[in-house]
Parts: structure tokens; sequence; C-alpha cells
């Protein structure tokens, strides 16, 4: 699990160690580890559910070692050992941790049936024509999480499903528009509720301008049973570096932890 924040590093180190020096040790290395005792603890939410983990090591990274200007805080967890590995987290999957929570723990599995490619496609066209009625499309649109326009996601969820979009409209005066957001809905948007969005941008030449601060929406994944959690990137196109990933209450629409799109700690 990673934080990044400058103060909460300062804090959190100056906790573990008594020492407010954070800034000078990593100015003499780039990385500090510092062992945590057994009573750190934090609520992993994933689709396999919510378990507790012991925070057994923190690593505090100098700045600019992930490919982020400030400094990163890298908690490793250990899980308890469970039968079957009820429970625990699926490798390879996004997770939202939240520090000494000790709310109840409950598991089991993201509630919802997968729809076939042609229902998911069906179910994208309809909500993005809803966030745009009057423009038409540039192009189909097509099922793919990591493409940057005419494209979009639908993520099973408990009984409802996530839908995020990036989808290119004409307007009437010939302008490129894009037109990106995420939405919560059943099938037959009968209870569509927006995340986020949706946004409308003019492109130029196809990108969004420098002097936006509008970014394209990708909803990748649920992080809790039900889906009260869920992952969505925000890609700006004029700098990598303000893109960022972040997590959602789908119950309020607000960020509950976000983190730079091109974070990598060696």
């Amino acid at each position: 699990m990673f934080v990044t924040d400058d103060r909460f590093a300062r804090d959190y180190y100056r906790g573990l160690t008594g020492s407010s020096h954070l800034r000078d040790s990593l100015a003499r290395r780039p990385l500090v580890p510092v062992q945590v005792g057994r009573n750190a603890r934090a609520l992993v939410y994933s689709t396999s559910g919510a378990t507790p983990a012991t925070i057994s090591l923190v690593r505090f990274h100098g700045r600019g070692r992930c490919g982020y200007d400030g400094i990163v805080t890298e908690f490793v967890l250990t899980f308890p050992t469970r039968v079957a590995g009820e429970g625990l987290p699926p490798a390879h999957k996004p997770v939202l941790a939240m520090l000494f929570n000790d709310a109840d723990v409950r598991s089991g599995a993201v509630v919802g049936r997968s729809l076939t490619h042609g229902e998911a496609l069906q179910l994208l066209n309809r909500v993005v024509k809803r966030a745009e009625s009057k423009a038409p499309l540039l192009r189909p649109l097509i099922l793919n999480a990591d493409q940057a326009a005419d494209a979009g996601e639908v993520v099973p969820l408990d009984g409802r499903y996530g839908v995020g979009f990036r989808a290119r409209v004409l307007t009437a005066a010939g302008d490129t528009v894009l037109v990106s957001g995420v939405a919560v809905t059943d099938r037959e948007l009968r209870e569509l509720r927006w995340v986020v969005g949706p946004r409308r941008t003019r492109l130029t030449g196809g990108m969004i301008p420098r002097t936006s601060h509008d970014v394209r929406y990708s909803l990748r994944a649920p992080v809790a049973p039900g889906g009260s959690f869920v992952v969505i990137d925000e890609i700006a196109d004029v700098s990598a570096g303000a893109s960022r990933t972040t997590a959602r209450d789908l119950a309020s629409g607000g960020i509950v932890a976000t983190q730079p799109l091109a974070l990598r700690c060696p």
C-alpha cells in the first residue's frame, strides 16, 4: 500500500521514531525502512471482502524515487492465516486500505451477473446516449478500458453496473467534443446515478487542450463487496504526472484515496 503525501510521511515517521528529521534521513539515502510494532493495523478492502492486516514494515521513499515528485510512504502488510484464504485479497487486483480502522469485517465476493459482450456494449451506448443525446458519435464505441477515445467499460456491481466512457461526438458546429464520465446504473437505466460527470471538452488535434484541466475517466474495478468502492483512472493528456488513480465511495461519490497513475516504486 502506498501513500503520496509529504506531510503524512513526516508525521508517520515522527510517530514511529520520535524524530522529525525524515528529510535529512532521505537526503543521506533514498530509502528509509522502519520496523513497526504489532499494534499497527489496517483494514484492507478487496473484491474478496474486507480483512484486517498488520503493518509489519514501513518504507519511506525519497523524492522522485517512485516517479513522483514527493515522498512516498510504502506499507508492507501481513495478513492472518485463514482457511482456504477466506477474505484475503486476490493477487494482482486493486485494494483499498484504511489505517487504524476498527470497522466490522465482512467477506464475500462482489455480487453481480457479468453481461455478454453484446449486452455490455448495448448498456455502454445507452449510458453515453443519456450523457449526450443531441450530438452523434464520431466513431462507434468499443469495450476497452485502455483506449483513450470511442471506448468504455462495464463493471458488474451488486445488482447494478458501473459504466465508464470516453466518447467523441460531433457538434452541429463541426467541433469534436470528448464526453467522459462514470455512472452506476441498472440495465434499464431507471436508477442511473453519475459518479463522475459527464464532462465535455472540445478537443484540439484529438487531444484535450493544454489550457484545460479536464481529464478522461476510465473505470477499473470495484474494491469491496457489492462495489461500495471503485477504482477510477483520471488521465490528463497534457501531463502524465497529473494523471492519477482514485478510489471513490459510490454512496457519496467522494474520493477516499488517490495516487499518481505513474507511481512505480523500485
